[in-house]
């Protein structure tokens, strides 16, 4: 299969729907688009980074929306294994006062954080408000699927992916931010 990622991106685009309106998730593989429908994305230093309407982070899912989705990234509790999650709870830390923690008790050397059940239920309360997904179903295969994913990533440069995002301009910004959260977390470890 022949990627083509401005059909694709032209797709995710327009098939947004807020979060809190979608009732029912494909269980096919492919990408997916997490866009922004608040009225302001609370990115640090004033930058006015990102719009209404705007995708702020593409992914992937080789099981189906709804493992990916409900059972990640809008799920209480999931921020240690979502980095749609650690990534807007870095940025809305302080907006929210998020209180990381490790993500694991038991792992050695710590990798990543979570936060305190109640800040975990801020950030998915305030990911329910403000975001919205869409998703093109690719049959495919995993390797075309992760072609599509980086190939769209590197198109339109979503805020919030560091991985494959080479041009963003905000990606050592967003960097600094989980690692502050790192680092706030490992304290309290």
């Amino acid at each position: 299969m022949d990627i083509n990622s401005k059909k694709i991106i032209n797709a995710l685009r327009s098939d947004l729907v807020p979060f809190s309106g979608i009732r029912e998730f494909p269980h096919e593989p492919g990408v997916y688009a997490i866009g922004f429908t608040g009225h302001h994305f609370p990115f640090p230093v004033g930058l006015k980074a990102v719009n209404k309407n705007d995708i702020i982070y593409i992914g992937k899912t080789e099981k189906g929306q709804r493992d990916r989705h409900a059972k990640t990234h809008f799920n209480s509790g999931k921020t240690g294994s979502s980095t749609l999650r650690r990534s807007l709870g870095a940025i809305l830390l302080d907006e929210l006062k998020l209180k990381p923690i490790p993500r694991s008790k038991s792992e050695i050397r710590m990798r990543d954080y979570k936060f305190i059940e109640e800040s975990e239920k801020q950030l998915t309360a305030w990911m329910v408000d403000n975001l919205s997904l869409s998703y093109f179903i690719i049959n495919e295969g995993k390797r075309i699927i992760r072609k599509a994913e980086i190939e769209i990533i590197n198109e339109i440069n979503p805020i919030l992916n560091i991985t494959h995002n080479l041009s963003s301009p905000y990606v050592s910004m967003l960097k600094e931010l989980r690692k502050k959260c790192k680092l706030i977390a490992k304290d309290q470890g």
